[in-house]
């Protein structure tokens, strides 16, 4: 986005595409769609960027120079508008353009709900952790103390290393979230340093997720493009820069170069290993049936359901986990009570 602040992102953004699209197939002037949008818009500003839209279109500017002056919208957005109006196929542009931003909003929504409740489940375990190992579990050995028991030198390390284990946990984790808050501050600004990019280019070609959702963006890209008329290497060069994951575009920009050099758009795939096994066959068949654009759209589909997959697998591996931490910690407290009190009713006895 150009502006941080724009209340066209998520949802919202997709249903104004889809908005937009059916306002082009009707028999409404758009100037006339965005003004009644502007009257039911959910807040001022979002008001104000529809009013202005609506003037400017009123005033007899294309609707692609409104989309671009109002700058408030993604430049892949404002690209592929201008070439719907020129190929004369923009209310399927805007109607793809939806599809692609709710699979977006989709995406990182359920990332986050994936990642949000393991997260908050680990730190509040080693808050209550340290909490307990810290201030709780000296006062038990106070007691136990006066009572004339001694504590066993098991219970001391136990109580040592768990107090130090959960500390060392809840300061890695602030640690964390401090260095994820900068990393979006920088994001936002702009000033990402090269090392900062070279660890998130890593993690990404690591992540089976991120290696999803790069093909999906690079078959909804093509196939949107593809269907405004956009020749090949073009929509190419546009799935290459939205891809967001660098062994993805790297085989994109390998496929544009086999293409740019006269190769088939199945051949250059098949070389750069972008698609392979049953997607590369279907590539295949679809190119010498003409239908290219609706196989590429089938399988945006499809990657997008393995990236639900691969959430899903995700958090299957987290709660586990979490678990075994739990179990662990309570089987050391446990340890941590237990020796002393068996060893005061050993000597009662």
């Amino acid at each position: 986005m150009k502006q941080t602040s724009s209340p066209f992102r998520g949802h919202a953004l997709s249903g104004f595409c889809m908005q937009a699209a059916l306002l082009y197939r009707s028999a409404v002037p758009l100037y006339e769609g965005l003004a009644v949008m502007a009257e039911d818009a959910a807040s001022e500003e979002e008001r104000n960027i529809l009013t202005g839209m609506a003037d400017k279109v009123r005033m007899g500017l294309p609707f692609s120079a409104a989309v671009k002056e109002s700058g408030c919208f993604p430049s892949y957005m404002e690209e592929m508008v201008v070439l719907g109006e020129q190929t004369g196929t923009l209310d399927v542009t805007l109607k793809g353009l939806s599809g692609h931003y709710e699979k977006e909003t989709d995406l990182a929504q359920g990332l986050k709900r994936a990642l949000t409740w393991p997260t908050m489940m680990i730190c509040m375990l080693f808050l209550i952790l340290f909490v307990l190992f810290v201030k709780v579990m000296p006062i038990f050995s106070d007691v136990y103390e006066q009572l004339g028991a001694r504590i066993p030198d098991v219970t001391r390390v136990a109580i040592r290393i768990g107090g130090f284990a959960s500390g060392l946990a809840l300061a890695v984790m602030i640690l964390l979230a401090a260095s994820v808050l900068f990393l979006r501050l920088m994001g936002r600004s702009g000033k990402n340093s090269a090392f900062v990019e070279s660890i998130l280019s890593r993690l990404k070609s690591r992540s089976e997720i991120s290696h999803m959702s790069a093909l999906r963006r690079v078959c909804g890209t093509m196939s949107v493009s593809l269907r405004c008329g956009l020749p090949m290497e073009d929509g190419l060069e546009m799935a290459e820069r939205l891809a967001g994951e660098p062994r993805v575009a790297g085989q994109v920009k390998e496929t544009r170069t086999s293409v740019a050099d006269g190769k088939s758009f199945y051949d250059a795939a098949k070389d750069s290993g972008l698609f392979t096994g049953f997607d590369l066959q279907l590539i295949r068949v679809a190119s010498r049936a003409g239908q290219l654009d609706s196989i590429l759209e089938k399988l945006a589909d499809d990657y997008s359901e393995k990236t639900d997959d691969a959430l899903d697998a995700m958090t299957a591996r987290l709660e586990p986990a979490v678990v075994t931490v739990l179990a662990a910690a309570v089987g050391l407290v446990l340890l941590s009570v237990m020796l002393p009190l068996v060893g005061i009713l050993s000597a009662i006895g």
